[in-house]
């Protein structure tokens, strides 16, 4: 706490100064359209060289405070940028803006910097408040799908709250457990957005960005290039998300009131079959363990057919409410709000909540700007481990209904006849093992900046992300009963954890703006930035209770504790140059040095410059009248990443036997810890270039970028000699390589109607160029499977995404080669079925060939209508559930257990296969062989290679059909604004993925994107809005 208080003393210090301010003005003023003279609703007016700005009203007017002569910055989507100069003593102005290539427009860029679009060497893409607000989500991740090229983001399905994940150009890092995820920054405070998956079970934690509510959203600014996020350090060696919240506005006090209601279902259901039921071999047996190998329902009428999977099912529902209110003077201004989200998911049992309590405020006073803000959030809910609950209805008889769960006494039933077998209902499951979690957080900051005079300001800012995330498990065990079914020798359990998480940000800059001469114009900040961040979990386990049904700690028999407690420190020093040229080249050179404390002292200090430059060629040279402007921008820069707490010296465990008779016992970690170790470097180069047409009609902007990140910090494997697992060291290179599109058009412009597009493409190309002399490969991971379980792991010349598992043998293939050869004839053994080759190929590659999203906005008077279109092509992803409800003879592909077949493919003298078998089980019934277990748990299940599948898709999604209340009729009421809008997500679904949802994932904290187990399915919503202001 002691260091907690030092942080605070800083801008208290500050606050020493707000009595060295000048004598000020109010400075008024209307912005209006320079062709017809229309006032201009919410354009962006601020003084040159300070944070004072504001933005127009419903009139165009303005007013804030100034001292002395000011420089004047107005912006406004779509027109171009002007800077008037202000004498001391005007006190209103009227400024005309004329119509122009949008590229004036403002944009948010690293530690909050604003910086004029046409001015930056390097891609910026900007996500408006109105954008994310179509989409209809309550999670910001979710709510940015498709709106910016170069980002990869994938739902994990329907859970309620449940994360998802964000890429920003690839995979940067060979480290297995790496964070590979962009860094958030809320209103210039970096925050955790990190997901702590459950122990033992997955159960679709949340990612933390989930906490933050998207009404509170004015707009979201996507840093995709280490010249963009150099300023951050290492937080941001993966792109960063700038997000700027909304704040109060000088006027009238405004009340906004924001309400949706919507349900969800399924999206996609696999194929299975209703024609086989219980038994095995063409046997009906519906008190034994095989759900779908017996005889046909046809020749079995006492059985009866239940599509348990869309039965188990339920309708989604969720509910969004949000009410703020503003307001305030020139001198100050506040914004506060109050929100709750709930959700209550497709799957029983499964529900999310969040509410959200947000205030900020703003004071003006001379050359003095001070700020604050708090955000309290409120999340959690009932999370149900979903592997586990597709594992057991795959378990489950098709003959049982599965909503029949429980009888009179409220023990279990069983899928049987007699309703008290061996199998483990998933509802019941779900229902009476819980496991909840309540996160409650604080995100604030203080902020303040004062001009020393009218070309240098001192600006500062503290910042603090503080959650607790409580979990508790309970499986309450036997209730003590005649008959009742119990699943496992344990007698029950609880299970507690506890995560404490703080992170603290400081930055202090010195900002000095001035033009050298007419022609060339000067910026230059130097500041430092302090970050610290304490983690802390403990987590404790009492099993096999003696009272039935008391799920408390004092009545477990066993008892185990765990801890884990981190820190983390990063200081760092910094500049950023900025120089301009006639407004029409622009020269941005920045530096850091970062020292931290995961590093030895030797080694802990590391710089990395940044270098861009932009240059504005239709202001340079004469252009077509139908090349309305045209930029070329490139830019260089070098980021560093250190190393994860306790790197460099050994951490000792303590085994679970301990303690032992009153003895602690401790032994090394399975890692080898190095104090050799250095940062990470990443070297990222971009060349871009910015179009506009026909008077900004049709824009195309285009990247090209290449970045290579070496020296990774990598766990390594060692020999079992040693005691230990891995060995912690400097090695490796990975690289990533791309090309980006964004193209935006209005297509058709009237008086009452318009239609305009906005399209991402990006391609990705991602290489593992080397690992460290000796070592072949490193292990990512794997997840459980039926048998032969598929697994990712790094192998240098082969893309991150690669999955690799057992396969069908191929005829001529080379042995030494690593990738599948699927283009060669499969290889027939002598039982005329494939061969199995034991030996792992690379069957598969998850990332993307590319993505391409296409959002469509029309609007005719006070209608409006969009869609998106979101395309995601050539990626692979091993399927689970195919390989598991195959297995089990569930899925309409095991419809062939009554036929013949002859295998294409070659013997193994190099002969086309001629041999007829049987794809069922047992006796063949023309023959008299048998068949044993049939093809497909035979073969089928065996091979990996048959359970990747293309996992290509194309959804419609975020279609909106909305209705403005308009201006002639508001005036008469005591209202501001109204609009209703309807909201359908994900509408439509084309992909030959045969799982639920293409998108799933195992969890959004892991990298194994290309290993999807029996995951939560997706869904489709229905969403009504209301949004409405006075």
């Amino acid at each position: 706490m002691k260091k907690f208080y030092v942080f605070l003393l800083v801008p208290l210090i500050f606050l020493g100064f707000t009595n060295l301010y000048a004598q000020d003005r109010t400075l008024s003023g209307t912005i209006v359209d320079a062709d017809n003279g229309e006032p201009l609703i919410g354009a962006n007016v601020f003084i040159q060289g300070t944070q004072t700005g504001t933005i127009t009203d419903f009139d165009g007017n303005f007013s804030l405070v100034a001292n002395g002569a000011v420089t004047l910055v107005i912006t406004y989507i779509g027109y171009d940028q002007k800077r008037i100069e202000v004498a001391a003593d005007v006190n209103n102005v009227e400024i005309n803006l004329s119509q122009g290539v949008g590229l004036d427009e403002v944009v948010v860029t690293a530690l909050g910097i604003q910086r004029a679009e046409r001015s930056l060497g390097y891609s910026v893409q900007d996500v408006s408040a109105d954008n994310i607000a179509n989409t209809g989500t309550n999670n910001l991740l979710n709510a940015l799908q498709g709106q910016v090229s170069g980002v990869q983001i994938n739902r994990g399905g329907g859970g309620a709250g449940q994360g998802s994940q964000i890429f920003i150009r690839g995979f940067t890092s060979l480290d297995p457990s790496a964070d590979n995820q962009p860094l958030f920054v809320v209103d210039g405070v970096p925050i955790d957005n990190s997901t702590q998956e459950s122990f033992g079970r997955v159960r679709g934690m949340s990612n933390r960005a989930i906490d933050i509510n998207p009404a509170d959203i004015a707009s979201i600014s996507v840093l995709k290039s280490a010249p963009a996020t150099a300023l951050y350090g290492v937080r941001a060696a993966n792109g960063a998300v700038i997000i700027t919240t909304k704040k109060g506005e000088a006027g009238d006090v405004r009340v906004d009131f924001s309400n949706s209601v919507g349900w969800q279902e399924v999206i996609n259901y696999p194929d299975y079959q209703d024609v086989f039921g219980p038994g095995f071999g063409f046997e009906s047996n519906p008190n034994g363990f095989w759900p779908s190998w017996g005889a046909a329902y046809s020749e079995t009428p006492d059985l009866t057919y239940y599509n348990n999977w869309e039965n188990a099912m339920r309708t989604g529902f969720t509910t969004d409410n949000t009410i703020s209110i503003s307001g305030g003077t020139e001198a100050a201004r506040f914004y506060t709000s109050v929100s709750n989200s709930y959700n209550k998911a497709v799957i029983p049992n499964n529900d999310w909540n969040r509410t959200s309590i947000r205030a900020s405020g703003d004071i003006t006073k001379g050359r003095l700007n001070f700020g604050a803000s708090t955000n309290f959030i409120n999340s959690g809910g009932s999370r149900v481990p979903f592997v586990n609950f597709m594992e057991r209805l795959s378990y489950w008889n098709t003959s049982a209904d599965v909503t029949d769960w429980r009888h009179e006494d409220g023990t279990m039933k069983a899928d049987n006849l007699t309703g008290r077998g061996t199998g483990r209902n998933p509802i019941y499951d779900a229902r009476t093992n819980t496991y909840e979690d309540d996160v409650n957080r604080f995100i604030g900051n203080i902020r303040a900046s004062y001009a020393l005079t009218d070309w240098l300001s001192i600006n500062y800012l503290f910042g603090a992300d503080l959650y607790s995330d409580t979990r508790t498990e309970i499986e309450p065990g036997p209730k003590g009963l005649e008959n009742e079914f119990v699943w496992s020798g344990v007698g029950g359990f609880r299970e507690e954890t506890k995560i404490n998480s703080r992170d603290l940000t400081s930055n202090l800059s010195l900002l000095l703006q001035s033009r050298l001469t007419d022609d060339i114009g000067l910026s230059f900040r130097v500041g430092n930035d302090i970050f610290d961040r304490e983690t802390d979990l403990v987590r404790a386990r009492g099993s096999n209770f003696v009272v039935p049904e008391f799920s408390h700690f004092s009545n477990a028999r066993d008892i185990s504790i765990a801890q884990r407690f981190t820190q983390r420190r990063l200081v760092g020093v910094y500049g950023d140059l900025n120089l301009d040229w006639r407004d029409m080249i622009y020269l941005n050179i920045t530096g850091r040095n970062d020292w931290t404390s995961t590093l030895v002292e030797d080694n802990r200090s590391f710089f990395y410059p940044s270098v861009n430059l932009a240059v504005v060629l239709s202001d340079m040279v004469n252009t077509p009248d139908w090349l309305t402007f045209a930029k070329l921008r490139a830019s260089f820069a070098e980021v560093g990443k250190d190393a994860p707490p306790y790197s460099t010296q050994s951490v000792f465990v303590s085994p679970a036997i301990y303690p032992l008779d009153d003895q602690v016992g401790f032994t090394r970690g399975a890692t080898i810890a190095s104090a050799d170790l250095k940062p990470e470097r990443t070297t990222s180069n971009e060349l871009g270039l910015d179009l506009r047409f026909f008077n900004n009609r049709l824009g195309l902007d285009i990247s090209f970028y290449k970045a290579n990140s070496k020296d990774m910090i990598i766990p390594v494997p060692v020999s079992n000699a040693t005691g230990q697992a891995t060995f912690i060291t400097n090695a490796g290179e990975i690289e990533n390589s791309g090309i980006e599109l964004t193209l935006r058009a209005n297509v058709l412009r009237r008086t009452n109607f318009d239609w305009n597009i906005v399209s991402n493409f990006t391609t990705n190309s991602n290489e593992v160029i080397s690992i460290r002399d000796g070592v072949d490969a490193i292990f990512l991971g794997d997840i459980s499977a039926y048998i032969n379980r598929p697994f990712m792991q790094l192998v240098p010349g082969q893309s991150y995404g690669a999955i690799w598992g057992t396969s069908y043998a191929r005829a001529g293939a080379n042995p030494e080669s690593l990738v599948l050869e699927e283009n060669l004839p499969v290889l027939i053994g002598d039982n005329g079925f494939p061969v199995i080759e034991t030996t792992p190929k690379i069957v598969g590659d998850a990332l993307p060939d590319w993505t391409w999203n296409i959002f469509n906005s029309f609007s005719y008077k006070s209608w409006d209508f969009s869609f998106n279109i979101d395309m995601v092509m050539g990626v692979d992803k091993y399927n689970k559930l195919d390989q598991w409800d195959s297995a089990f003879g569930h899925t309409t592909k095991t419809l062939n257990r009554t036929d013949y077949k002859v295998f294409d493919g070659v013997t193994a003298d190099g002969t086309p296969n001629t041999t007829r078998v049987w794809l069922g089980q047992g006796l063949d019934p023309e023959e008299g062989v048998n068949y044993g277990a049939g093809y497909h748990r035979d073969y089928y299940r065996v091979a990996v290679e048959q359970s990747v599948e293309d996992a290509s898709y194309i959804k419609l999604r975020s279609l909106t059909l909305g209705y403005t209340l308009p201006q002639n009729i508001l005036d008469r009421t005591p209202l501001r604004g109204l609009r209703a809008a309807v909201t359908v997500d994900n509408i439509l679904l084309w992909t030959p993925w045969t799982q639920y949802d293409p998108e799933a994932f195992v969890s959004s904290g892991s990298n194994l994107i290309g290993l999807v187990d029996l995951a939560y399915p997706g869904t489709r919503s229905l969403i009504f809005s209301l949004n409405f202001s006075f």
